[in-house]
């Protein structure tokens, strides 16, 4: 499947430290997995693997027909890259662009789009996140929540098959948190494929189609959000839920 990502035995680790051990996990395209876990559990790092942002030091990451071998490859992390966007915490706009400018940027310096045909890309793609009337506004006249949004559209306009979010809500308050979860929500029911790191359980368990837990730099359990959430049967993922959703 051109959208699937397949992670077999992946280890990546800091001097002595191991932070991701062995990772193995299939995640077919279309579908949305929530990456939850103890902090501190790989959960960033293996989307930075997945991204070709990050080497890793064993195993392998199959995106689509394109492999990322342990030490990385830049050719293939750049096709990658292409395939899957990836939306940061901190939004990393550009603060001296406006919103539309700063979704253009990418489609005309790597893609070679025309600065109109990137306006109108732009213009459509801020309508798709509800912010078409915030074309004009820079980064310091936006909410967190919409800078959020702002930068899911810059990450769209790549035309990906798929969006890697890393806790991309965590810094917002409840409003807004709600205001870029339902976003995500949309660009599933589109069919894009989404992993998404996040501690917002309610999220995982409305619109994940599978939950995988992360501790210690392994996948401790996966499955439904149903079971995973409501019954789960590792003693780690039960003390971790008892902990969140207090």
């Amino acid at each position: 499947m051109p959208n699937q990502i397949v992670l077999k035995n992946v280890t990546k680790r800091y001097g002595e430290r191991t932070i991701l051990d062995e990772v193995s996990l299939d995640i077919d395209g279309g579908e949305t997995v929530a990456l939850i876990g103890p902090s501190g559990g790989g959960k960033s790092t293996l989307l930075r693997c997945i991204n070709g942002l990050t080497p890793f030091d064993a195993g392998e990451i199959r995106v689509g027909p394109d492999v990322l071998p342990a030490g990385g490859n830049g050719e293939v992390a750049s096709r990658v890259r292409r395939k899957f966007g990836m939306i940061f915490q901190d939004f990393q706009l550009f603060p001296h662009l406006t919103a539309a400018e700063n979704v253009m940027e990418a489609p005309i310096q790597v893609l070679r789009k025309s600065r109109r045909e990137a306006r109108e890309q732009a213009m459509e793609l801020l309508r798709r996140v509800g912010l078409e009337d915030r074309g004009g506004a820079y980064p310091r006249q936006l909410s967190g929540g919409q800078k959020q949004r702002v930068a899911i559209a810059r990450a769209l306009a790549m035309e990906p098959r798929g969006l890697l979010c890393d806790e991309i809500a965590s810094a917002l308050d409840p409003e807004l948190k709600s205001e870029v979860l339902d976003t995500l929500a949309e660009l599933k029911a589109e069919g894009l494929t989404l992993i998404v790191v996040t501690h917002e359980i309610g999220f995982a368990r409305r619109a994940a189609d599978r939950v995988a837990v992360l501790a210690d730099g392994r996948v401790i359990e996966h499955g439904p959000p149903q079971q995973v959430l409501e019954n789960p049967q590792v003693e780690r993922t039960q003390r971790f839920l008892r902990q969140v959703l207090v």
